[in-house]
């Protein structure tokens, strides 16, 4: 999911200005009006905002929506108009599911690191999903892998396997970090809206920039040249999908396995006032080659489940050799 930290930081503005003016985090009347309003204004910037299905959408929930007692009774309706703003990568995140993933990124926090195995000269960097965002747990995400990866590396003499099976997403950019040692220097992928696109460049095995904000990037000076196989499900997802499309258009770089969940596209993550979090898709994903995506990711080589890992290992074999 990525991020537009300073629209972010704006609305977070606005939520406290709509507190300190005496509107109620879960009253009714006005107070969910206002809530509604405020909600819907910020749907307005999703990909398919601009088209007669969100309008009348709109004009259907919205007399309903005002009406309901308390701002919590208007989640689902509000999620639900989301994704026709946005499409199905568009949702309403209540409070507790904010909490929830706030607890994950809190100091010593447990979650799934990326971890690497080796054998015959082919290494497989699993890489799991990841919610977190606050420094402490995107730098434990990151550096495992980038670690896990250097510890392999000499004994790495074929090519790499990047198993996202099961990587349900999250936040794209410390995958990104952990994957970029293999991905050739340049813009590798990008968030586009309109005729604009945001990248990420990556230089000598670091990502220099992405549409995430300064503070995604990561150190160079640990590249790699080998050949890559992309091992995806319909699992793999958002984030994963982003990792995925970076590798788009590299060569000695192929993608193995079945199609992804087709969520290819960027999210922008919109506080609303009682802690609750709009997650809007505002952009496409883009790969170097230009070419947009809005939909699942066909591997070049389909395989079911099972027969897949050596498949990747057979499509690694072929371009060392």
């Amino acid at each position: 999911m990525a991020v537009n930290r300073g629209r972010a930081a704006r609305v977070l503005l606005l939520a406290a200005t709509l507190a300190l003016s005496g509107c109620s985090a879960d009253g009714g009347g006005d107070g969910v009006a206002t809530y509604v309003d405020a909600a819907i204004a910020e749907m307005r910037d999703g990909i398919h905002a601009d088209t007669d299905e969100f309008r009348d959408a709109v004009a259907r929930a919205e007399p309903e929506l005002k009406a309901k007692a308390t701002i919590a009774a208007t989640y689902h309706g509000l999620s639900e108009l989301a994704a026709v703003a946005g499409g199905v990568h568009s949702r309403l995140m209540t409070p507790a599911d904010v909490s929830s993933i706030a607890e994950q990124n809190a100091p010593g926090a447990s979650f799934p690191v990326p971890t690497v195995s080796t054998r015959d000269g082919i290494s497989v960097l699993t890489l799991p999903g990841f919610q977190g965002e606050e420094p402490e747990a995107v730098e434990r995400y990151a550096s495992s892998g980038r670690e896990a990866m250097r510890a392999a590396a000499a004994s790495t003499d074929c090519g790499w396997i990047v198993d996202l099976r099961a990587n349900g997403g999250g936040n794209a950019w410390p995958m990104l970090a952990v994957a970029a040692p293999l991905l050739d220097d340049g813009d590798v992928v990008g968030l586009k809206r309109g005729e604009v696109v945001q990248w990420a460049h990556v230089d000598d095995g670091g990502v220099v920039s992405t549409p995430g904000g300064d503070d995604t990037a990561s150190a160079g000076g640990f590249a790699i040249d080998a050949p890559v196989a992309l091992l995806t499900s319909g699992v793999t997802a958002s984030a994963a999908e982003i990792v995925a499309i970076a590798f788009a258009g590299q060569a000695d770089a192929v993608r193995v396995g079945k199609p992804t969940a087709g969520l290819t596209t960027g999210n922008e993550a919109r506080e609303l006032r009682d802690g609750a979090r709009l997650i809007l898709t505002t952009t496409y994903d883009v790969d170097r080659t230009g070419r947009v995506y809005d939909g699942p990711l066909v591997p070049d080589v389909e395989v079911a489940p099972g027969p897949d890992t050596e498949a990747a290992r057979a499509a690694v074999r072929e371009r060392c050799s």
